[in-house]
């Protein structure tokens, strides 16, 4: 008997090893999932952040670019004149694209040597700000210089990761290159945006994902008392984290589709097209669904509508095209962008699709953009109402009493 209870306790003392190895690994795996699952979330959430303020912050540095003299930007950063005739009205310009967008900061800095920039003109709030940088104003930007130097260097806009600084706080800027008219950078175009509510929701993201995991460690540990008993119920337990972990990464795939069909679900047919109505490859997927033709790009808009409608329709449309591309003809007769829209022969338009050979009648509105540099397009709207035309038409018909009852019936 002493033999027998003696071995039983050595058996003890081995299993001990085993089940403190087993927690010291469940403990660390849990940990390590939930690590990746909200080292996933807060990636996910700034590039969300970087994808919006980039898509907010294109428009406005082309905007700017607009009205930035390239040569005038040169000569003005060598004299540092604040009388200079141009500086002023580029100002108010800058001002004027500030006020009307959602950025914090618009301006225009040049180098000078290592990371120190001068501001040239700033956009960003009235002289008497405190917040305003003065022509020939000096500021390091070291710590952030990288992407001004890119943006320099590249023919497009270039958009900087989420950056955050505690004179700052959380920053996306977009930059694009300030070019004379020999082509060469001398300057940027800077464009601010504040992501200060970013810290709120990647701390709430966090917390909730911290409370989940020790949620699942605390349940973890509870089952780990009924888990000693065998290896079978060991290896249950962890196929079940494992699937804990899966559903984990299921979910935020499910959030990324739903944004992605979100973005997908437009109903509404965007493009642009050139001087020679060629259509551009930015446009809108359900462009190909309204005209019922699939890959339009580099193709000419008006060949490809012309079978499905009137010829007068199709010259009518041509002569309006030709009218908002003649930016001189625009400009001397003060058209303004009302003016055009009810120019525009062809609001409505009957359209014969080539799949169905179903009659529809499209909404059509066409603005002229101007990119700058002698760059100019038409930016086009084409939306599908032809069920609103025909509920229209059948209330209409409900209200003048012709739904098929008899005169004089309620």
């Amino acid at each position: 008997m002493r033999n027998l209870s003696h071995e039983g306790k050595t058996e003890k003392k081995k299993a001990m090893p085993l089940e403190f190895q087993f927690t010291l690994f469940f403990v660390l795996f849990v940990l390590a999932v939930f690590s990746v699952v909200i080292a996933a979330s807060v990636q996910q959430l700034v590039g969300i952040t970087e994808t919006i303020a980039g898509d907010l912050g294109i428009p406005i540095v082309k905007d700017a670019e607009a009205v930035i003299n390239g040569d005038a930007f040169e000569a003005l950063c060598a004299s540092l004149d604040p009388q200079d005739p141009w500086y002023e009205p580029a100002r108010l310009a800058m001002l004027s694209i500030k006020e009307k967008s959602k950025c914090i900061y618009l301006y225009t800095i040049a180098p000078i040597e290592g990371g120190v920039f001068r501001y040239i003109v700033d956009g960003s709030v009235p002289p008497d700000d405190e917040r305003f940088s003065p022509l020939g104003t000096e500021e390091d930007i070291s710590s952030y210089v990288k992407p001004v130097l890119q943006a320099m260097e590249a023919e497009t806009e270039y958009i900087s990761r989420l950056d955050y600084s505690p004179q700052w706080g959380f920053i996306v800027s977009t930059f694009k290159a300030v070019l004379n008219s020999s082509g060469k950078a001398v300057g940027v175009i800077g464009c601010d945006f504040a992501a200060e509510d970013i810290s709120g929701h990647l701390l709430a993201r966090m917390i909730r994902h911290l409370i989940i995991s020790a949620v699942f460690i605390i349940a973890g540990f509870a089952a780990y008392l009924y888990m000693v008993n065998g290896l079978s119920r060991q290896n249950r337990r962890l196929r079940e984290l494992k699937d804990a972990a899966e559903a984990a990464s299921a979910a935020l795939k499910d959030e990324r589709d739903t944004i992605a069909a979100m973005k997908d679900a437009l109903k509404v047919g965007l493009f642009f097209m050139d001087k020679n109505f060629i259509i551009q490859d930015q446009y809108s997927k359900f462009l190909e669904t309204v005209l019922e033709i699939k890959d339009i790009q580099g193709k000419k808009f008006t060949g490809l509508i012309s079978p499905g409608v009137k010829k007068s329709d199709i010259a009518s449309m041509i002569e309006y095209f030709v009218l908002l591309f003649n930016r001189s003809m625009v400009f001397s007769r003060n058209f303004t962008e009302k003016m055009l829209e009810d120019l525009n022969p062809v609001q409505e338009l009957v359209y014969i699709g080539p799949e169905t050979n179903e009659e529809k009648i499209l909404r059509c509105n066409f603005v002229p953009v101007d990119r700058g540099q002698g760059r100019l397009f038409v930016l086009g709207n084409i939306q599908d109402i032809t069920e609103e035309r025909r509920l229209q038409k059948r209330l209409a018909e409900l209200d003048s009493g012709t739904n098929g009852l008899p005169a004089g019936v309620a």
